[in-house]
């Protein structure tokens, strides 16, 4: 099997050295941890010190390995070093210096992923979690919900309407079914609310996956908040599905912080609970949530149903098993929140069980 060395090299302000692939090569324009083949007798280190020298025209110092993984019928060493001058791209397209933290916003070929998340996410303490379609997997109800109200009022609705005007506020989809009928926006809203109240506390669902993560993180001493518009019945919900000992706080709405994106209730947090935004990531499903951490400086992650398809990656309708949190899954039928599973491995700074999610999932 052929080896690779990659290395993770830092420069003296704490950023690190990550290169673009460049046009005509396999994985075009994705991100990558410099380095190359190892020649036949060549130790990891040399390899690692030899291609950077000739790709990069960068000496290297301080160089150890850091961990060993296979992806795509290669063995990668990863290895950090240190460097003090800039790179000379001779074969890369692109070059940036990253902090840590900022590791997420780039997307990196299949065998550098899971080691830049676990870069990023190394020094998390805190996760901050919204709680529809994040924790609680209340969409198809309000879905459901949504869809009824507005056939009783005159409008049909797909289900799939439906739940793309709810990804933004239930005031917003009220504001837009309003529009269509004669019934105000606040009259909506209220029905709508009650009638998903009535039927939400009879039988709370979890997304899949989520008790055992949260559990994992907390077995590593990260600790569990929820910033959500919603009321403190969530914890009656949370208790129900038995996980609301892993919580350590709240921020609801009877905090009377504005609504996300306003970054005020992330802030709240922050400041109730005594945290430092470097070392949170606030976890959500909507954009709302992203740019309300953001203001804040508080790393991100946001569920993203098609963020493989977006990597330009085919998403094979092939049935192949994967050993992950949620069980046996396969990429044609697995989980609205498989890939934000995947992502959140990061924290437990592990890969998946079966060792092959960046590869075949």
């Amino acid at each position: 099997m052929m080896r690779v060395s990659a290395g993770i090299v830092r420069y003296p302000d704490g950023r690190i050295l990550i290169c673009r692939r460049g046009e005509g090569r396999k994985n075009a324009h994705l991100w990558e941890f410099p380095g190359g083949k190892q020649e036949a007798g060549e130790s990891p280190e040399d390899a690692l010190r030899r291609e950077l020298l000739e790709e990069l025209s960068l000496p290297i110092a301080d160089v150890s390995p850091l961990c060993r993984r296979e992806a795509q019928g290669i063995t990668f060493d990863f290895l950090t070093a240190t460097a003090t001058r800039a790179p000379v791209l001779t074969e890369h397209e692109g070059y940036a210096l990253v902090h840590p933290a900022e590791m997420t916003k780039y997307v990196f070929c299949p065998a550098d992923e899971v080691v830049a998340r676990q870069i990023a996410f190394a020094n998390v303490r805190a996760c901050l979690w919204d709680f529809d379609g994040t924790l609680m997997d209340t969409y198809p109800l309000l879905t459901e919900v949504f869809v009824r109200i507005a056939a009783e009022n005159g409008v049909r609705l797909t289900a799939e309407n439906a739940l793309s005007l709810l990804k933004g506020t239930l005031r917003d989809a009220c504001a837009a079914l309003s529009a269509l009928t004669d019934v105000s926006v606040d009259e909506l809203l209220k029905e709508c609310r009650a009638a998903e109240a009535e039927r939400l506390l009879d039988a709370p669902k979890l997304l899949c996956g989520i008790p055992e993560l949260l559990l994992a993180l907390h077995e590593r001493g990260i600790r569990h908040y929820v910033v959500t518009h919603r009321d403190l019945r969530c914890r009656d919900m949370l208790a129900q599905c038995g996980v609301l000992m892993l919580i350590s706080g709240f921020l609801t709405h009877e905090d009377g912080y504005p609504r996300k994106p306003a970054p005020e209730m992330v802030q709240g947090c922050l400041q109730r609970y005594a945290l430092a935004a470097d070392d949170c990531i606030m976890i959500g499903d909507r954009p709302l949530d992203t740019r309300a951490a953001a203001s804040c400086w508080t790393r991100t992650g946001a569920l993203r149903a098609k963020s493989r398809a977006r990597r330009g990656r085919k998403m094979s309708r092939k049935s192949r098993k994967c050993c992950c949190l949620t069980g046996a899954c396969n990429r044609a039928n697995r989980p609205a929140n498989y890939d934000f599973i995947y992502m959140i491995y990061a924290l437990r700074l592990e890969e998946s069980p079966c060792g092959k999610c960046s590869a075949c999932c």
